[in-house]
């Protein structure tokens, strides 16, 4: 048994698009350990690898949630595998390739994983070429931020898609496929129960409808079938396992007319931790509540 004594350093905050949504998640989790009696600190990752590494010995373990380019490509954990102190993360590539767009879809394309088909795209001839519907996204975005649904050449000429093209980025895009959102959580080596996302009507899965509570999260995925929950839960595993994700993990999927497509997998990093998240629903399914879910997590990195 482990010291209900242990000192924990939560990394957050950073400057990606995400800081917000990072506090919000490092302060439920500080707050659950807290009652689980550990010792725990806050670090906003905006002062930077110096002054965090200046701080590192005098925790125990290190509880990075930091959603975005910072917390999610695997260069944090890189720097705190390189430091030799236990932490709440996974393979530093594994992660690289888990997070940036492109790389993954051409990974799904390399171990024959279904994925929506999909084109690198330099200029807005390269979409107009494969086709619409389509979905544009960004290679390094995140929480949907960047993200549009295209449905014609005139969506193009938004600001929202202007805003998108403009960063400093790769860019993509892939069918738009119009059919039901699962999602399944990876936790210590096994799978969490589906759960089905059915968005506001007339709306989709968006940054916004992550955040504002009014998507439906419906455990054990009552309008697929249980042989594609099997499939979703299997592939996700292996995708889990093979990339080195560490303790946790969560896939998207777009299920239609009985065929499966998996869009991404969300590291540790991206995996959201506030109450309106997937992940920490997905273990209360499970009958984990959310003080044994990161207390769980920090043992499993102490190990």
């Amino acid at each position: 048994m482990f010291s209900k004594k242990l000192s924990i350093l939560i990394i957050t905050g950073g400057d990606s698009s995400e800081r917000e949504i990072s506090f919000l998640s490092a302060k439920e989790v500080k707050k659950a350990l807290e009652k689980s009696g550990y010792k725990v600190t806050l670090f906003d990752f905006k002062k930077g690898s110096s002054e965090l590494k200046k701080i590192l010995n005098n925790f125990d373990a290190v509880f990075p949630v930091m959603h975005g380019k910072q917390g999610e490509d695997g260069k944090l954990y890189k720097f705190l595998k390189s430091s030799g102190k236990p932490y709440v993360g996974s393979d530093p590539q594994g992660a690289k390739i888990a997070f940036d767009k492109i790389l993954f879809k051409r990974y799904c394309d390399k171990h024959s994983f279904p994925t929506p088909k999909w084109r690198v795209i330099k200029k807005t001839s390269d979409i107009i070429s494969f086709g619409f519907p389509c979905v544009l996204k960004a290679a390094n975005g995140g929480s949907s931020k960047e993200v549009a649904l295209l449905n014609s050449e005139r969506d193009l000429k938004t600001p929202f898609v202007k805003k998108i093209l403009s960063l400093d980025d790769e860019f993509y895009v892939e069918d738009l496929i119009k059919g039901v959102e699962i999602t399944v959580g990876i936790l210590d080596g096994r799978s969490l129960p589906v759960v089905e996302i059915i968005p506001p009507k007339g709306g989709w899965f968006d940054y916004s409808n992550k955040y504002s509570g009014e998507s439906q999260e419906i455990p054990f995925a009552p309008s697929v079938s249980k042989k594609i929950q099997i499939l979703a839960q299997k592939i996700s595993l292996e995708v889990h396992a093979d990339l080195g994700l560490g303790s946790f993990s969560r896939a998207d999927f777009l299920v239609k007319d009985g065929s499966l497509y998996l869009l991404e997998i969300n590291t540790p990093g991206g995996v959201g931790l506030t109450a309106q998240s997937l992940f920490p629903k997905a273990a209360k399914a499970a009958g984990i509540d959310f003080p044994n879910l990161v207390d769980g997590l920090v043992k499993i990195a102490l190990v």
